[in-house]
């Protein structure tokens, strides 16, 4: 089917995705681009002139897809808690949405002996700030507990995003899932308990009950 420019440069782009999220960032070329678009393999490289320009082409398209989706996810207008959750169910649901996508991230995130792991690093950085600024909103709102690193925390949550996205892999529920997260973000998050904060703050007391008084000289 003769497409414009612009549409076929789509098009084998929507199926580089496909094949890198199937064979892999390394093993995957020009050729089995082509199988899978069903054109020649000079016309792959016809729009994508190196390997290196595939696998840009790629990451770069993987890079916007999750840096718009998560920045979408944001709303300044919910509590910090209920925006982290949202956050945090928005990255793990594109494992169902954008399964390609999700998988070659997945496999960027771990590829540190490559070339193109400063580009991880950099939308690394930049989700990890989001997720940081809410926790910092939420903390002058109050929710969260101030003493903590909100960078750190982010670092944690993001973590915890890649742990539920390969709970969904192996086949754990979606309720299962969804208590995971809920609890994650409040065991990390949260103020601590009137409970724990009175108990916190009686121990010193305790102590001191404790400590028997020196026998007095006669």
């Amino acid at each position: 089917m003769r497409l414009s420019p612009e549409d076929r440069r789509e098009q084998l782009l929507e199926c580089a995705i496909k094949v890198f999220a199937e064979h892999g960032l390394v093993a995957s070329n020009h050729a089995m681009v082509a199988a899978a678009a069903q054109v020649s393999v000079p016309t792959v490289f016809f729009y994508f002139k190196t390997r290196e320009a595939l696998v840009d082409a790629v990451l770069g398209e993987v890079e916007r897809f999750y840096s718009v989706t998560l920045s979408a996810a944001i709303d300044t207008s919910q509590p910090a808690e209920t925006t982290l959750l949202t956050m945090s169910q928005t990255m793990t649901h594109t494992i169902d949405t954008h399964p390609d996508y999700c998988r070659i991230l997945m496999e960027w995130s771990i590829s540190v002996r490559s070339d193109i792991w400063p580009r991880y690093l950099r939308l690394y950085r930049r989700i990890t700030r989001n997720v940081a600024k809410v926790i910092e909103r939420g903390q002058l709102e109050g929710r969260f507990r101030a003493d903590l690193d909100p960078n750190d925390e982010a670092a944690i949550l993001h973590a915890a995003s890649s742990a539920l996205i390969q709970m969904k892999e192996t086949g754990a529920s979606a309720e299962r899932v969804d208590r995971f997260q809920r609890s994650m973000i409040q065991s990390v998050l949260r103020q601590p308990s009137d409970r724990v904060a009175a108990t916190a703050a009686a121990r010193p007391a305790a102590k001191r009950r404790a400590v028997k008084p020196a026998a007095t000289p006669r």
